[in-house]
């Protein structure tokens, strides 16, 4: 049976220009788009426990070698920082620095806004069956 429907075509042109517009969006900041979620992700979340590379892993479902070279280049533009656990010297707690809170309030608005233009004009059941789909879509990947 022949798919009329080419879905992966059109995630991956989707995702392209989610990734166009996010790097245009956030150019100011000096951080690339996905480098803003996960900037962000490190700040919300080390606010209520210590988060590690694993987390960021799991979270945004990037390889191990991905979420290194995003997590070096955070440090050297001194956004984040990574601080080696005394009881494993092998994980390193990440922690978001002066530096980068100084732009994170920034970051949280463009982030809303940017999603408010994704979503214009789509009601919450057809943003609801989205997801849906969209977790379907992932299960099948998996």
């Amino acid at each position: 049976m022949c798919n009329k429907y080419e879905i992966g075509k059109e995630v991956q042109m989707l995702s392209r220009k989610i990734k166009r517009k996010l790097d245009e969006t956030f150019v100011g900041c000096g951080v690339t788009g996905v480098q803003v979620f996960i900037l962000d992700f490190i700040n919300r979340e080390s606010k209520n426990r210590k988060v590690y590379a694993k987390d960021i892993e799991n979270e945004f479902d990037l390889r191990k070698a991905t979420i290194t070279g995003i997590l070096n280049n955070l440090e050297q533009h001194e956004l984040i920082k990574r601080i080696t656990v005394d009881a494993d010297t092998r994980l390193k707690e990440l922690i978001v620095t002066e530096k980068a809170l100084d732009i994170i309030n920034e970051i949280e608005k463009k982030l809303k806004k940017f999603d408010k233009q994704l979503i214009n004009n789509i009601s919450e059941d057809e943003l609801l069956f989205f997801m849906k789909i969209v977790d379907k879509l992932s299960q099948n990947l998996s």
